[in-house]
């Protein structure tokens, strides 16, 4: 996070107060300094901004934590197993993952699948864009449009590549179109970490260029 947003976070008369209330000196810099580059703050109307997640590999998933909420991202064979290599012509599934990890409900709109990065397959070697592995987000449900997850429970969105019987969507997306099997080679899906939730009474937005990458290979 730079120093101009963070500056912002802060609230200028408490900076005011400090100085008259402490010294200025060495430890006074080094506290100050910490609150400039936290990962995560309030702005002036309420609303807190996580710009940093931990993001980690997870066995063949990849994982990223912030405040309250964890997002895993895997590719699945069609037995729901995670894996990273697949043979020419053999179907997959890509899964996202939304872990609620405190005490209250946390909302997600589900908009947010929308997102031109979000879930895509581009080819490693040549940057090719090869689209998502659902059609549309929602299709014709109409009802709540937020992804809810229950405080210690999950949300999972998932969708086949190809369309295949026994193989179906879950979650707020549907697939009305299948995609061709992908050629022999390496891939990797993207997920940018660029959405509003709401946690309980407080609506936190992540942002700040944060994606999950996680590569697979077509043998």
């Amino acid at each position: 996070m730079g120093y101009k947003q963070s500056i912002s976070c802060i609230n200028k008369k408490s900076i005011t107060r400090s100085f008259k209330n402490l010294r200025m000196n060495k430890t006074f810099l080094i506290v100050l300094n910490i609150l400039f580059f936290t990962t995560a703050c309030e702005n002036e109307d309420g609303q807190n901004t996580i710009y940093q997640v931990n993001i980690a590999a997870q066995g063949a998933c990849m994982e990223a934590e912030m405040e309250g909420l964890t997002a895993s991202l895997c590719v699945l064979d069609t037995n729901g197993i995670s894996k990273t290599e697949f043979a020419q012509n053999e179907n997959f599934s890509i899964a996202l993952t939304f872990q609620n990890n405190i005490g209250e409900n946390i909302k997600i709109k589900n908009e947010y699948l929308n997102g031109e990065s979000v879930m895509i397959v581009e080819g490693v070697a040549d940057g090719l864009n090869h689209g998502k592995p659902y059609t549309s987000v929602s299709c014709e449900f109409v009802g709540n449009p937020n992804m809810e997850i229950p405080p210690g429970g999950s949300y999972v969105v998932s969708s086949p590549w190809v369309l295949q019987e026994g193989i179906r969507t879950i979650g707020l997306v549907c697939k009305g179109e299948s995609n061709e099997y992908l050629a022999v080679g390496s891939y990797r899906v993207i997920v940018s970490l660029d959405f509003i939730m709401e946690m309980g009474d407080k609506t936190i937005s992540v942002e700040g260029g944060n994606e999950l990458g996680l590569g697979f290979d077509i043998m």
